[in-house]
């Protein structure tokens, strides 16, 4: 009888298939909805609690929002997951988590403020789980609190391979800042060696979230890559993208893992010039052009 075995939450369906896939075992669905009163309800779809009882269970959910931005129910389906998982007698515990909600929020900027990012990451640690993934984390420091062994899975070959086979050549690699500088000049790697690297300057607004961007590039017959960890609601990328067409890009791909295409996203980003948004299947959309399953099954395994 196989001792493995994945479940499938509602925001990574296609995801979590492909993961049980690339293991070869089985896997379940759930049931999910929402009580009048707000609260969540999720089940595991299954009859007999036997098929959970001394199995290692591999549960995949990402955290990103859902049609109705909805990332604190999402969160609350994993837990929900979890602890079912653990009540029916899992013998270990494996969570995948593509994209972790409120990593964004590791930093106090203001007076007042709450470092929630980490409260998630103590959540999870009172489940008393054995393993936990994650993709690209915003704050990768933050998993060094997990109490289990923990892995941020770098999806940046992935990203680059899909952008070389789109027949990119002469790449530049532009940071839209400061703080994806270390990021782009890794991401460049993965396309050969001395591949530039460019960066812009950027000031947000700490109260209204507005931006300030510059810089003098020099693009002239370039392809250009974009790369951020998270598109939200493209003002980032789509100043970025405006700034190196004006700098003579030949072509733009605007690429993050978790390409969350809030609000008004896809518009203003193909507005600005993007040729396409590329992103991984961390989040479930139309920019889910790179799978992240074989490289999480593979470390699983």
């Amino acid at each position: 009888m196989e001792k493995r075995i994945v479940i499938v939450g509602p925001s990574s369906q296609i995801l979590g298939i492909k993961i049980a896939q690339e293991l070869g075992v089985e896997s379940l669905n759930t049931e999910s909805k929402k009580f009048p009163d707000g609260e969540n309800y999720i089940r595991i779809n299954i009859e007999n609690e036997t098929l959970i009882a001394g199995k290692e269970v591999i549960i995949v959910q990402s955290t990103g929002p859902s049609a109705s931005a909805d990332q604190n129910g999402r969160l609350m389906e994993l837990f929900m997951m979890i602890d079912s998982v653990k009540r029916m007698g899992a013998k270990k515990i494996i969570v995948v988590v593509p994209y972790i909600a409120y990593a964004r929020q590791d930093k106090i900027f203001r007076p007042g403020e709450s470092q929630f990012g980490h409260a998630i990451i103590y959540i999870i640690n009172y489940f008393g789980i054995d393993e936990f993934y994650a993709v690209d984390v915003h704050a990768p420091i933050m998993l060094n609190e997990c109490s289990c062994k923990a892995i941020n899975i770098d999806s940046m070959k992935l990203l680059a391979d899909y952008v070389k086979s789109k027949g990119a050549k002469d790449i530049v690699v532009v940071s839209p800042d400061k703080g994806a500088i270390e990021r782009s000049m890794a991401f460049a790697k993965h396309f050969g060696e001395n591949i530039p690297v460019e960066l812009l300057e950027k000031e947000r607004d700490v109260k209204t979230g507005e931006i300030d961007m510059s810089g003098k590039l020099n693009l002239k017959d370039k392809d250009v890559v974009i790369a951020d960890d998270i598109i939200a609601t493209g003002g980032t990328m789509a100043t970025a993208i405006k700034i190196a067409k004006e700098s003579g890009a030949r072509k733009v791909f605007a690429v993050a893992t978790h390409a969350l295409l809030l609000g008004q996203a896809k518009f203003r980003i193909i507005k600005a010039g993007a040729d396409e948004i590329i992103g991984t299947d961390s989040i479930d959309n139309e920019a889910s052009k790179v799978s992240l399953a074989k490289i999480i099954a593979d470390y699983i395994k």
